[in-house]
């Protein structure tokens, strides 16, 4: 009895995958220097208050100024690591996307650099997730703490920031009636101003924080006001992940307005985990020094020479303007196949005066 196959059409693969964002760790950029082969990196820093001259006596001589004082700073760069291994038997099943009959006459090298090169794309996308999120305690904390899959703390780092910084509110923002949304912002803002020597002129609300900040009667009516333009909100997605809200004065400064939803998979709980808490607002300035620095991983042999050309011809964390370090090596029988991807990088707020962050949730 003859046996009736039908034919079957075939969708092209559909894949789920978010790249990152950035928005938060593009503040901070790559200055000369900034890429390194060491352990650590300094910076000399300079700091001269908004001294006015002091009149004198004719005669008596010049005061005197002291220009040459400074202070250095350095610091440790944490570690990453991630890896995946390819088992040369995995080649016997099929890719997906890849209907059955093409698969069966691809053969196992075209196979091979393609999940390479899927693998590479997973693990540098994963570090550079772990940058956003040094940018985000940062700016919300002025502090590192950084910890491996079980939880455990494996590197922390205190920029000591001033506590005036970060302030919460005398009057939670989830109060309507009778909480201050623009003094809040106002008070950090001028405190940037005189500390960080910066105009603030950006302000990134937690999801929460954003609705509380629109429904308080203070804002409302400051931008009711029928005879001056104190604001406008006018939201636009950024390309970035963010969500550009408008613009508005408060005090003597125009701060742009972002919400920025984006989120990352805690390693611990799986949950997903907003790289803004929902009770955060952050202040800070696009003149604010914040600086990139990325330790180069010591790999001088380079990759295996007889797997070398599995490596991805570009990674996008490279773009981002801090070193990775890609590696691929065979086991000795040849049956397995690691790709491995180092990186040394840390954000560092060198103008740690130049921003802020209120928690508006007492």
């Amino acid at each position: 009895m003859a046996v009736e196959i039908k034919r079957e059409g075939w969708l092209q693969l559909f894949t789920q995958m978010r790249s990152p964002s950035g928005f938060l760790s593009r503040r901070f950029t790559v200055k000369p220097g900034g890429i390194y082969s060491g352990d650590k990196v300094a910076i000399d820093i300079q700091r001269f208050g908004e001294d006015v001259a002091i009149a004198i006596k004719k005669c008596t001589g010049p005061n005197l100024n002291d220009i040459d004082e400074f202070t250095t700073k350095e610091f440790t760069p944490p570690a990453y690591g991630e890896a995946f291994p390819l088992d040369v038997c995995d080649l016997l099943n099929r890719m997906a996307g890849v209907d059955p009959f093409t698969a069966a006459y691809t053969d196992y090298a075209g196979q091979l650099v393609a999940k390479m090169a899927q693998g590479f794309m997973v693990i540098d996308d994963k570090i550079q997730r772990a940058v956003e999120l040094q940018a985000s305690q940062i700016l919300q904390t002025g502090k590192l703490t950084l910890t491996n899959k079980t939880g455990d703390t494996v590197f922390e780092l205190d920029f000591k920031p001033k506590a005036a910084h970060f302030p919460t509110v005398s009057t939670a923002w989830s109060v309507p009636a009778t909480c201050t949304p623009l003094d809040d912002i106002k008070a950090l803002g001028d405190l940037i101003r005189s500390n960080g020597k910066v105009n603030p002129n950006r302000v990134t609300f937690g999801d929460k924080a954003w609705s509380d900040f629109l429904n308080s009667d203070q804002v409302k009516a400051y931008l009711d006001n029928r005879r001056l333009e104190m604001g406008n909100v006018d939201p636009e997605l950024d390309d970035s992940g963010a969500v550009y809200q408008g613009r508005i004065w408060i005090g003597s400064y125009f701060y742009d307005l972002w919400t920025y939803p984006e989120e990352y998979k805690d390693p611990q709980t799986g949950n997903p985990v907003k790289y803004v808490a929902d009770d955060k607002v952050v202040v800070d300035s696009t003149r604010t020094r914040f600086d990139m620095t990325s330790a180069r991983v010591p790999l001088p042999l380079g990759p295996d020479p007889r797997v070398e050309g599995l490596l991805p011809g570009r990674l996008s964390s490279r773009e981002g303007s801090f070193d990775v370090t890609p590696n691929v090596y065979p086991t000795p029988n040849g049956k397995q196949i690691m790709g491995e991807l180092e990186s040394r990088p840390l954000l560092v707020p060198v103008q740690i005066d130049g921003f802020g962050c209120l928690d508006v949730e007492p």
